[in-house]
C-alpha cells in the first residue's frame, strides 16, 4: 500500500487506537443487536462512524478535492487491511465511489451524531471504571481535523463543522446519550443495577487508587477518609453516636491532575462501604447545568441529579456557576443543586472541583455552599519526572518504545514547561499532547526510510521528541 505522506501520521495514530477500543467495544452486551447475537462488530463500528465522518468533512465546504479524497482513500485502504480484505482501489476510483455515496445519501452526511463506538465504550468505561470513550472522542476528533487539513487550507465551513463536531462530542457526557435515545439510557441503568448486585472489592479499588502516578496527598487524603467513614459505621454498629458529616467534596487543582478519575473510584469505594447505592459517576459542567431561558435551568439541574442518584455527580469547572452576572442562570443552578443535595443527601455526593482560587471564590458566592462541603482534596501539578511516567504509560499502551537518550530530552523538556506554568498547565494532558506530537515527529521521520521495519515503527529516538520551539509553533491542544 503506497502511502501520501500526510496520511500515514493519522493512519500509525489510528492503528493503535483501533487495537486498543476494538475489544471493549465487542465486550459490550447490546439486547438484540441482531437475533442470536447481542454484541457488536468492533471495527464495523468504527470503521463505518470514520468513513462517514470523513466524507462529512471533505464535502463540508461543498468540495472534494482529490487530496482529500486521495486521503480518504488511503484510509480506507488501510482500513481493509486491517481486515485483510483489501480492493486496491486508485484514489480516483475511490473518488468517484464517495461522490457517489453523498449523491446517494445526501442526509446521511450532514449532521453528524455521537458515533455509536463512544456510546458502547461509555456503558463499558461504567462497568469498569475504565477511560475508553474519551479516547474514542479524541480519536474521531482527530480524525476529523486530519480530514479538513488533507488539502492544505482550512475553509470557513470546515472550521464551523469541527467546532460543531467537537462540541456534539463533548456535550454527550450525561446519562442521556442523544446518539444512543432511550435504549442507551435504558441500558447504562441496567449498568448501575450490576454494580449494586456486584461492587468491587474496597481493598482493590483503594490498591488501584495507589497504582495511579504522583498524587500522593490526594491518595493519602482518600484513606484518611476512607478509615474515618469506616470507624462510623463500626460506632453506628454497635449503637454509638456517629458524627453527622457532609460527604460533599471539593477538588482544587490545575486541569488534566486526576480529579476525573479519582472521582470515579471514591464513587465505587463509597459504593463499596454501603453509602451510596449504585456507585456511578455522572460528569457535568455549567453547559449541563445552565440553560438560557427562565426556568429551564432548574428541569436541568433536576434531570442531572436525578441521572446522578445512588452516585457521584462530578461538576468540573464549577466555578463557572458563579461568574454569569445578574442577568445570568448560574445562581439558579447553585439554587436548585443545594436544594436537591439536601433532599438527597444519603443518596448522592456531589464532588466540584476546578482552580483553587476560583474554586474558593465560588465557596464564598452563597452563603449555603461552604456549608455543604467540609472536606477539601487538593490536586498538586505532576512533576517533571512523573510527567515522563505518564508519557512512558501512553507509549507502553500504544506499543512504542522509548529509550534512555530521548527519555533525558523529554525530562529536560518537562522541567522547563513545569519551571514556567501557570494555571493553564495541561499536566496529564500536556503529557498526551507531547506524546502525540512525538509520533507524528517519528512518522515524519520514518516515511522516507526505504526499509520500514517493525521495530522502526516502534522506536522513539531522541530526534522524535518535540522542541520548545516545537511548542511554540504549535500549542498543545485543550
Amino acid at each position: 500500500m503506497a502511502l501520501h505522506a500526510h496520511s500515514l501520521p493519522i493512519i500509525l495514530y489510528l492503528k493503535n487506537t483501533l487495537d486498543e477500543l476494538i475489544n471493549p467495544i465487542e465486550q459490550v452486551e447490546w439486547a438484540n443487536w441482531e437475533e442470536g447475537d447481542n454484541t457488536v462488530d468492533g471495527w464495523l463500528t468504527i470503521a463505518g462512524s470514520l468513513f462517514v465522518i470523513g466524507l462529512h468533512f471533505a464535502t463540508v465546504d461543498g468540495d472534494l478535492s482529490d487530496d482529500e479524497a486521495a486521503f480518504l482513500s488511503d484510509v480506507h485502504q488501510f482500513l481493509e487491511r486491517h481486515q485483510e480484505d483489501s480492493s486496491n482501489l486508485t484514489s480516483r476510483e475511490y473518488r468517484d465511489i464517495l461522490c457517489n455515496s453523498v449523491r446517494k445519501n445526501p442526509q446521511l452526511y450532514m449532521n453528524l451524531r455521537v458515533p455509536p463506538a463512544v456510546t458502547y465504550l461509555r456503558i463499558y468505561d461504567n462497568e469498569h471504571g475504565t477511560d475508553y470513550a474519551e479516547a474514542a472522542k479524541a480519536m474521531f476528533f482527530r480524525y476529523a481535523n486530519a480530514v479538513t487539513k488533507a488539502d492544505g487550507r482550512i475553509t470557513k465551513e470546515e472550521e464551523l463543522a469541527l467546532s460543531k463536531f467537537k462540541q456534539t462530542l463533548y456535550e454527550s457526557d450525561l446519562v442521556t446519550i442523544a446518539a444512543g435515545g432511550d435504549e442507551a439510557s435504558e441500558r447504562l441503568h441496567k449498568v448501575t443495577e450490576v454494580q449494586t448486585n456486584a461492587p468491587r472489592n474496597l481493598d482493590e479499588l483503594l490498591s488501584e487508587l495507589n497504582t495511579l502516578i504522583g498524587l500522593e496527598r490526594v491518595k493519602s487524603d482518600v484513606i484518611q477518609l476512607v478509615n474515618f467513614l469506616k470507624v462510623q459505621q463500626m460506632r453506628h454498629s454497635k449503637g454509638l453516636d456517629a458524627q453527622p458529616i457532609s460527604r460533599h467534596l471539593v477538588f482544587y487543582g490545575n486541569p488534566g491532575t486526576g480529579k476525573t478519575t479519582v472521582a470515579r473510584l471514591l464513587a465505587q469505594i463509597y459504593k463499596s462501604l454501603g453509602i451510596l447505592s449504585k456507585g456511578h459517576l455522572v460528569e457535568t459542567d455549567r453547559s449541563g447545568l445552565v440553560a438560557g431561558y427562565v426556568g429551564q435551568t432548574a428541569l436541568k439541574v433536576r434531570e442531572v441529579v436525578g441521572s446522578a442518584l445512588g452516585g457521584v455527580l462530578f461538576i468540573d469547572e464549577a466555578y463557572a456557576l458563579s461568574t454569569g452576572g445578574g442577568q445570568d442562570f448560574g445562581q439558579e443552578a447553585i439554587d436548585t443543586l443545594l436544594k436537591l443535595m439536601e433532599d438527597n443527601r444519603d443518596n448522592l455526593i456531589v464532588v466540584v472541583a476546578g482552580y483553587t482560587g476560583k474554586m474558593n471564590t465560588f465557596l464564598s458566592s452563597n452563603p449555603g455552599l461552604r456549608s455543604r462541603f467540609n472536606k477539601y482534596l487538593s490536586f498538586d501539578d505532576y512533576s517533571p519526572a512523573e510527567l515522563v511516567e505518564i508519557f512512558d504509560s501512553f507509549c507502553t499502551k500504544a506499543g512504542y518504545r522509548i529509550s534512555q537518550p530521548p527519555r533525558d530530552n523529554l525530562l529536560r523538556l518537562f522541567s522547563v514547561l513545569y519551571e514556567t506554568r501557570d494555571e493553564t498547565f495541561g499536566n496529564a494532558r500536556l503529557s498526551r499532547n507531547i506524546f502525540e506530537m512525538t509520533i507524528s515527529n517519528q512518522a515524519n521521520r520514518i516515511v522516507s526510510l526505504t526499509d520500514i521495519t517493525e521495530e522502526s515503527l516502534s522506536i522513539i529516538t531522541e530526534e522524535d521528541i518535540p522542541s520548545m520551539s516545537d511548542l511554540r509553533c504549535c500549542p498543545s491542544k485543550p
